[in-house]
């Protein structure tokens, strides 16, 4: 199907996608616009729409003076994005005529056509998309791979001159692709265009010096020579052509840099964005250095562009060209330029006839084509930077679902999954909607790949306190739902403000019996772990209280005092081992009294000294065994009386010596009998006298010698007396001896003896033997 064009306006630029507004009209020998019959020709507007098309421009001159290598025709190849039915306009048809010059019979159906690229397709579709741990030129691609087959052209990266590095998180939201495609690009110093077959990414002018066109301004150019023949150019006031660096804070620049050598190529292909001391995120670095940037470089393009108007319909975009200022051909004459944008009017006089709209910008009506354009250029030194494209305004905040390792939540409940800054991944909801259409769609297509665009890279979690001087450390569990903020309001610094309760998350403590108590808990790591440390607040009237739980170790660092007062009860149940370590002193006051049960051993354990002071009594009751051990000596001071009740037997083990001092008397009642055991001797004293009395007999019984002494009288009173002597019995005196038995006795003095019986007395000395008072008989 094949329409004649009658006029004609192109847009094209490094900036956007060009587009074709044009009227024209199409022969049928039909006069409805819908036909019911398959043989003839169907023209109706939703046949056309979305429809692949050329447009093509052939030579507007006859005559021109210069052949450029390039085709004759010049053509654009897109689809259809929009069509107005003009309907039958019989009164051109009566006066529009063929080459014959005979009067047309058939019907001319006249449209409005809007012809653009076929990337329009993308700008009809708004999606919200994650992409992580990638580069843009990758994001490209994969948005373009959506479309394969259905922009009809090549994409050429080959261009790209820069490395582009891999960011942590590129967002689209509420953005079509086209859109994010564009700002993707262009806030990097990447342009697209496109040919006939190809969609070019650049990130400098492609195309080498191809073309040199005269500048002619004069007005009469009858010959239709191919030139340019006026320059334009627009200037207002800026704030910063005046001040050294602006203030606007979307906006940083500082004019020092562009003081340098346009021809100065930086290796920085960001926008200049606010960057704080403390990063927006843990991977990127702080610089608040303004090197020369992506904006710097669209300010100077914008100083240095100008507007060209000519007649030459051969140029490309991103072309360049070398314009003769004085047609000589000399080089010091020649000026490099680059084509950013271009501009075309094109009007056929011959066909419109008399229906030429009398505001059509038509230089000369004799003409029988007119054709103009306005090109915007710059010096080729001058590199192309697009505008910058704001990003989209993020929601406030939305909601996400913490995720671990693996896409199965469920699996990995209540597990951690973080980095070594404690950030965490988020599946976020308002991004999980496209990955569901998308994976569906591609689905029906057979393939085996699957998006994921809602999951989130690594994100930083806040917290009411957050400093290495202070703090309050949370990280939350797979399976948590979080709320989603954004720092700066940048759709690509998300960050977890917040968390919510849900019913396959819900509260620890128990709704609606629990609703009055404040808790801080925190579950045992792990999908079927039911365990948790809690601190919780009941504040029910005259019932609140605090409560602690440690689902198992509890550990307290007071690195000073502690104090703590009780104005009733405590209770304090240990099921284990309680250990308690004093490195200085403890004092303990109870004021009334004091209960300690000891169901199995008690130690204690005193390295020095210990006093213990009983203002009255003090009871040991011990059950069985009773020990005390005491390393040196033992010292008790009685104050009174003691008294010693033992059940039964008394072992009492001295390794050294025992002295006793008993300033008053001893008495000892034995009910059964006394043994005193002495491996050397025993010796008993007494400053007055020793009583020795038993009520029965007493026996002295010694191995070897028995030896009594005394000063002064010897004593010895006895019922009877029998001494049995084996070898020697010998009695010394040093004055004398006396034996008596009754009146009988044996008196002996160291000289002599006398023996008195029965009124006989007889004495034996040294003189002889003497008896008085009786006879001496030998038998």
């Amino acid at each position: 199907m094949t329409f004649k064009i009658t006029k004609a306006h192109i847009k094209e630029s490094l900036e956007e996608l060009f587009a074709v507004e044009c009227e024209g009209y199409i022969e049928s020998m039909q006069e409805q616009l819908i036909s019911f019959s398959q043989n003839t020709l169907n023209i109706h507007p939703k046949f056309l729409i979305d429809a692949l098309a050329t447009f093509k421009i052939t030579n507007p001159y006859n005559n021109n003076t210069l052949n450029f290598i390039d085709s004759v025709d010049k053509s654009y190849k897109g689809i259809i994005s929009a069509v107005n039915y003009l309907g039958l306009n019989q009164e051109s048809s009566n006066h529009l005529l063929q080459s014959s010059g005979t009067t047309t019979l058939t019907y001319k159906h006249f449209f409005k056509f809007t012809l653009t690229s076929p990337l329009i397709r993308l700008n009809y579709n708004k999606a919200n998309r994650i992409y992580t741990n990638t580069n843009i030129i990758e994001v490209i691609k994969t948005i373009l791979n959506f479309y394969a087959g259905r922009i009809h052209k090549e994409v050429d990266f080959s261009h790209l001159r820069y490395s582009y590095e891999v960011k942590e998180l590129i967002t689209q939201y509420q953005e079509s692709d086209l859109a994010f495609v564009t700002r993707l690009a262009h806030n990097n110093g990447i342009h697209f265009y496109e040919d006939d077959n190809t969609i070019y990414f650049c990130d400098d002018y492609k195309e080498p010096l191809s073309k040199t066109i005269p500048y002619n301004p004069n007005p009469n150019n009858s010959l239709n020579e191919l030139c340019i023949n006026s320059f334009f150019k627009q200037e207002n006031i800026l704030a910063n052509s005046f001040t050294q660096s602006s203030e606007n804070g979307a906006y940083p620049l500082n004019l020092q840099s562009l003081n340098h050598n346009m021809s100065m190529d930086s290796n920085y292909i960001f926008y200049n964005q606010h960057e704080y001391d403390s990063q927006n995120s843990f991977t990127l670095q702080a610089d608040l250095e303004t090197p020369l940037k992506l904006k710097e470089k669209h300010y100077t393009l914008f100083k240095e562009s100008v507007l060209a108007k000519s007649n030459v319909y051969h140029l490309k975009l991103g072309e360049r060209i070398n314009i003769d200022l004085n047609k000589g051909l000399n080089k010091e004459t020649l000026k490099d330029y680059a084509i950013i944008a271009l501009e075309q009017t094109l009007i056929d006089t011959a066909l419109l006839a008399n229906t030429i709209n009398p505001n059509d910008n038509i230089q000369d009506t004799s003409f029988i084509r007119s054709y103009a354009n306005i090109l915007t250029i710059v010096p080729s030194i001058v590199s192309f930077a697009p505008n910058f494209k704001s990003k989209p305004i993020p929601p406030y905040s939305t909601q996400g679902i913490i995720i671990g390792q693996s896409t199965n939540i469920q699996e990995e409940s209540n597990t951690i999954y973080s980095d070594e800054y404690g950030r965490v991944k988020v599946r976020i909801n308002c991004f999980a909607n496209q990955e569901a259409i998308d994976n569906h769609s591609n689905k029906d297509e057979q393939s085996n790949q699957r998006y994921i665009y809602s999951y989130s890279p690594f994100l930083r979690v806040s917290t009411p306190i957050a400093s290495n001087h202070s703090g309050f450390y949370h990280t939350p569990r797979v399976g948590d739902e979080v709320i989603i903020s954004y720092l700066d309001n940048d759709i690509d610094k998300p960050y977890i403000s917040g968390s919510l309760y849900n019913n396959t998350n819900p509260s620890l403590p128990s709704l609606p019996n629990n609703n009055h108590i404040t808790s801080l808990s925190s579950k045992t790591i792990g999908t079927k772990e039911n365990g948790r440390n809690e601190l919780t607040f009941s504040n029910v009237k005259d019932e609140e209280e605090i409560y602690l739980k440690a689902e198992k170790d509890y550990k307290e660092l007071i690195q000073h005092n502690s104090s703590q007062h009780i104005l009733n009860n405590k209770d304090s149940i240990v099921d284990g081992f309680y250990t308690e370590r004093i490195k200085k002193a403890h004092t303990q006051t109870i004021d009334l009294a004091k209960n300690v049960n000891v169901g199995g051993e008690y130690l204690t354990n005193v390295a020095l000294s210990k006093d213990t002071m009983v203002g009255i009594s003090n009871t040991l009751n011990v059950g069985l065994d009773n020990k005390l051990r005491v390393g040196k000596n033992s010292h008790e001071y009685i104050g009174e009386s003691k008294s010693v009740e033992i059940g039964g037997n008394q072992n009492i083990i001295i390794h050294k010596d025992e002295s006793r001092n008993i300033k008053g008397n001893k008495s000892e009642v034995v009910e059964g009998k006394v043994e005193l055991d002495s491996t050397k001797g025993i010796n008993y004293m007494s400053q007055e006298h020793i009583n020795l009395e038993a009520l029965n007999y007493i026996d002295i019984s010694t191995k070897e010698n028995f030896s009594t002494q005394t000063d002064k009288q010897h004593t010895e009173e006895a019922d009877s007396k029998y001494s049995e002597i084996t070898t020697d019995y010998e009695v010394q005196a040093g004055n004398q001896i006396l034996y008596q038995v009754g009146e009988t006795t044996i008196y002996m003095q160291s000289d002599k003896i006398i023996f008195r019986a029965g009124g006989v007395e007889a004495t034996l000395d040294s003189k002889g033997f003497i008896v008085k008072g009786g006879e001496v008989k030998a038998e």
